[in-house]
């Protein structure tokens, strides 16, 4: 298993200053790599204060000359806020120049219809201009050339200078959090990445329509999807408990309301028919039951709780990577960096090992 930290950049209730968010979450990601981590990611949102990240390949470029091994991933560009593919091509190749070959390109389709008004987008445009944005930028990431007439993006036969460093072949993922997401992402040969959002076992057919469909698109095995889960570890299970009951808590209601979710314009838009249905759920549930439920799907306990959670799951889901989120909803920088350094010195090294364990018994 290789496991990230993703970060959010997340300002909960507009508890300090921005600057003092910003300061909060560059200092956890510097001690990703000194503290073992595989991956360091930052997500992309937009014009609130739910997640101030609006680039996270230029967040990755400043952490890239902060690190040495560290691998850096976009989790995830979103494509169709992005009016040139060939902006996002060259900044990942110049990413990948900077970092000497540890970028990972993540993509996503976006889900809040606040960011898609505000960029002046038809969110009902959104499968469609993903679809073509990510063929363009994925083959250009290869040839360092770029060429298209489609419906949404035009580009005269262009090189990219720098050219590109090296292949992307097994440095590309895509989320899929949806069941209309699955088969692009496995048709598009990325690895699937899939943010908490039910119950793990209810996503055995999630996981596994992606791996039939992978094999069947290109006659070999799937990678490991990415499970992305918000982390509370404490020597403590109580206090770990408490730590999630607030403060994931509080960020399920920030997603809430960032994304409209219990609003019923999704149903009647191409491609998030899903997310309809997801928001009659949720006004059967309640939203204090909701965030009650969305609490207990993450990762929280003890290091030897998470430890037999993580290894119930893969019993179910087969085999897995795991990326974490440490800072969200009104945790204070104290206990997210406790959290994740119990984590990375109790859990880490064990869940890493699984991989190795695994890779020599094949």
């Amino acid at each position: 298993m290789e496991v990230g930290l993703l970060m959010v950049f997340q300002n909960f209730m507009d508890g300090m200053t921005d600057r003092e968010a910003y300061e909060r979450d560059i200092h956890l990601a510097s001690l990703a790599e000194p503290l073992g981590f595989d991956t360091l990611g930052g997500v992309e949102h937009h014009f609130s204060n739910y997640a101030m990240a609006p680039d996270n390949m230029q967040f990755l470029s400043y952490m890239a000359a902060k690190t040495e091994r560290i691998k850096l991933l976009t989790g995830a560009v979103i494509l169709p806020w992005w009016e040139s593919p060939l902006r996002i091509a060259e900044k990942m190749i110049l990413l990948d120049h900077l970092s000497k070959g540890r970028a990972q390109f993540g993509i996503g389709r976006g889900l809040a219809r606040m960011e898609y008004e505000t960029f002046g987008i038809d969110m009902d445009e959104a499968r469609d201009r993903f679809n073509e944005s990510a063929e363009l930028i994925i083959e250009s990431l290869e040839t360092g050339v770029m060429e298209g007439n489609g419906k949404f993006f035009k580009q005269a036969r262009t090189e990219i200078r720098p050219r590109p460093y090296a292949s992307f072949e097994g440095r590309f993922y895509s989320v899929a959090m949806s069941s209309d997401s699955v088969p692009v992402v496995a048709e598009l040969g990325a690895q699937m990445m899939s943010f908490a959002q039910k119950p793990w076992e209810e996503m055995v057919d999630h996981f596994q329509s992606y791996r039939d469909l992978f094999m069947k698109h290109h006659n070999r095995p799937a990678p490991p999807p990415v499970c992305v889960d918000f982390l509370a570890c404490d020597e403590s299970g109580e206090r770990a408990e408490a730590l999630a009951r607030e403060h994931m808590a509080n960020y399920y209601v920030t997603v809430m309301n960032h994304y409209d979710m219990a609003g019923d314009h999704f149903r009647n838009m191409k491609g998030y028919g899903d997310y309809a249905d997801n928001a009659v759920i949720l006004a059967e549930t309640g939203l204090e039951d909701a965030a009650n439920n969305f609490v207990d799907i993450n990762t929280w306990g003890t290091p030897q709780q998470i430890l037999e959670k993580l290894e119930a799951r893969g019993k179910f889901l087969g085999d897995f990577d795991l990326t974490i989120q440490v800072s969200y909803g009104g945790m204070s920088p104290e206990n997210a960096e406790k959290s994740m350094r119990l984590f990375a010195k109790e859990v880490l090294p064990e869940i890493q090992s699984w991989k190795r364990q695994a890779e020599a018994a094949e």
